[in-house]
């Protein structure tokens, strides 16, 4: 069975790199979608882990991401589940994957999530103008 999260989607408006290289980026990108590399390093990590494994075709195991680093595997589950939530990554089996094939892709399928979202609440809108007057 197929568990169903809300999506909460948060974009902040943040600066971008003066000088962007592909870690300064990905921090950027991070940020942008609130999840700060300074303050959560574990997130960060584990958000590589995952471009890792996409550049591979694959997904992780949260079990094999805390044999790399020093956290429970409860840790890294939490983070899996918060990135769910954003909707950047999805759960086949014991795997967590980038929602997409890539970043580009996932990052696209949020945004049409955002756009369907914001397509209904114009029709709602409307719909109460209407009564309104």
């Amino acid at each position: 069975m197929t568990q169903r999260y809300v999506r909460r989607i948060i974009i902040f408006e943040v600066e971008a790199p003066k000088r962007p290289n592909v870690e300064e980026e990905i921090k950027w990108l991070c940020r942008c979608l609130g999840l700060d590399p300074d303050k959560d390093r574990l997130a960060f990590e584990i958000f590589l882990h995952l471009l890792a494994a996409n550049r591979k075709g694959d997904g992780v195991k949260t079990i094999d991401i805390t044999k790399n680093s020093n956290v429970t595997q409860a840790a890294v589950v939490y983070h899996m589940n918060l990135f769910m939530r954003s909707g950047l990554v999805v759960k086949r089996g014991a795997k967590y994957f980038l929602r997409g094939a890539t970043l580009g892709e996932t990052i696209a399928q949020m945004e049409a999530d955002v756009m369907r979202r914001m397509d209904m609440l114009k029709a709602i809108g409307r719909r109460i103008d209407e009564q309104m007057i």
